[in-house]
């Protein structure tokens, strides 16, 4: 019989995080993340991507690499891969968004017809439509540098330090990404009945 080793009763070293370094972090950070996780998918699951990017950075803190990008690159890069796994709570809220653009304002200009004004806010939900089901083609990875940019104001360095590519990779891939969708919102203009 084998005597025991007595190595494989040491306990895991564990990442140490200072409690100042983390604090400050939090404070600093957990706004603007609170608010993008809460535009993609509500507020309710929001708060339990917050507390999940948390904890994901204080377990991988040794890991985290100043020289790749500062701490709110990092943490948008654990919370957009932990988003990654909400895609249909994200696409029933972007759903609703489109819904919301065909409900009739409280106010309407009175110098618009009626009629034009239900052709507006249909063409609108139309739009929304269309633009959501290429959001839903598109894969996850595009869905977060377009979300990034648009709804959080990221340049293509501070993206690109966020998925860890290039920065020149970020703005072709953008540049491409916004054709795609400017071609999928394009309203086909509708044939005159003289056009006929």
């Amino acid at each position: 019989m084998r005597a025991a080793d007595d190595t494989s009763e040491q306990p895991v070293a564990r990442p140490t995080v200072d409690a100042g370094v983390f604090h400050s972090m939090y404070a600093q950070h957990s706004g603007p993340l609170f608010q993008y996780f809460a535009r993609r998918v509500g507020r309710d699951l929001a708060e339990d991507l917050l507390a999940d990017t948390f904890h994901t950075a204080i377990k991988s803190y040794n890991s985290f690499d100043a020289s790749r990008g500062g701490e709110r690159a990092w943490l948008f890069g654990i919370g957009s891969n932990l988003l990654s796994h909400h895609w249909r709570t994200e696409q029933r809220r972007l759903r609703a968004l489109a819904r919301d653009a065909a409900v009739p304002a409280t106010s309407v200009d009175p110098s618009l017809a009626v009629g034009d004004f239900i052709a507006d806010r249909l063409d609108a939900r139309h739009v929304a439509e269309r633009l959501i089901d290429a959001l839903d083609e598109l894969s996850p990875d595009d869905r977060t540098l377009l979300f990034l940019s648009g709804w959080e104001h990221m340049n293509s360095s501070e993206i690109a330090a966020v998925v860890g590519a290039p920065a020149a990779t970020v703005r072709s891939r953008l540049r491409r990404l916004r054709q795609q969708l400017r071609s999928v919102a394009a309203i086909e203009p509708t044939p005159r009945e003289n056009d006929k």
